[in-house]
């Protein structure tokens, strides 16, 4: 079977054709997850903000003047969404703290898993997106550097960079709570 390229699959949607478009949502859509987890740090939320962004992109596809730039046109969209969503998801926790008083304490399992995801959550925007699709979308190098209009060397490089910046943080901020840890494993 021929296997379309997304500028084919684009100028197919163009014309009406939703099966065209299904595609692009199928190749497209796991990167979107992974680009929207990267800003929202919540599955459920960036499986919203991705289907959210699938429908802006369908609704806007008239207005994409290189059919070669879906995926980064795209990419765009779901940034935007995810943002407007965690601005909004923002305002709405500090609501809720207001009105609740203070949290519970947690184990110290859940406070690494905590540092972890605050040390990712501080990484640029770059490195970010790249190990939310590498890791946590399971995308390869080349699919994510597809998604983010980079080189798959490019996406390497971040994760490159990604890793020793989490590891860094990690041992700066929160070198008690990984030796209580540890003190815990064989």
């Amino acid at each position: 079977m021929e296997t379309k390229s997304d500028a084919e699959l684009v100028e197919s949607a163009r014309r009406g054709d939703i099966d065209g478009f299904g595609e692009l949502y199928r190749r497209h859509y796991g990167g979107m997850v992974g680009i929207a987890y990267a800003l929202l740090a919540d599955r459920h939320a960036a499986e919203d903000a991705a289907q959210e962004a699938f429908a802006v992109a369908c609704r806007d596809l008239p207005r994409l003047r290189d059919a070669d730039r879906f995926p980064a046109w795209l990419s765009a969209i779901c940034r935007n969404v995810a943002r407007g969503m965690a601005a909004s998801a923002a305002r709405r926790v500090a609501m809720e703290a207001a009105a609740s008083g203070a949290e519970e304490a947690t184990p110290a399992e859940r406070e690494i898993v905590e540092f972890v995801r605050q040390s990712v959550v501080r990484l640029p925007a770059a490195h970010r997106e790249a190990v939310m699709l590498h890791y946590f979308s399971g995308l390869s190098h080349e699919e994510a550097a597809r998604v983010l209009g980079v080189t798959p060397q490019a996406v390497h490089g971040r994760l490159q960079r990604a890793r020793r910046a989490i590891a860094k943080d990690l041992n700066r901020r929160h070198a008690d709570a990984v030796a209580r840890i540890r003190g815990r494993m064989p």
